[in-house]
């Protein structure tokens, strides 16, 4: 009879490790994915690596950002879905970058995402000369 229940306690442990498994690959199970991004993160911080991620369709000016950003701070930007993000990507983006940006602008003593996207969204401003008919 004790060999039955190690075998069954056995069991149990299993299949509750393998629910807990599927349930973190899963999507829509937000806190698992949360926590997921807030630790890669601050791995990512602590090794010195600063990185935004983007869901979404992109910004017109996506590539002139990406470019100012690696080039100025050495800061990566990595898209993690497009058009349709599921939640877990969200939530994951969301939470990973709340970590990194914030050390990014510690790192920078300011808004270093803010300056590069006000800086290419300006509108180009051309000269153009008009004329006044009468």
């Amino acid at each position: 009879m004790k060999h039955f229940f190690k075998v069954a306690g056995g069991i149990v442990a299993a299949l509750t490790t393998a629910l807990l498994l599927l349930l973190w690959a899963s999507d829509g199970f937000w806190p698992i994915s949360m926590l997921r991004g807030r630790i890669a993160a601050n791995i990512d911080v602590a090794h010195g690596r600063y990185k935004e991620l983007a869901y979404g369709l992109p910004i017109r000016e996506i590539d002139e950002y990406i470019q100012l950003l690696k080039n100025r701070y050495g800061i990566d930007v990595q898209f993690v879905a497009f058009c349709t993000p599921t939640r877990s990507e969200i939530d994951f983006a969301d939470a990973y970058d709340q970590i990194s940006m914030e050390a990014a602008k510690r790192k920078f003593g300011r808004d270093v995402f803010k300056e590069a996207y006000d800086e290419v969204a300006k509108p180009q401003t051309a000269h153009v000369e008009t004329g006044h008919v009468n």
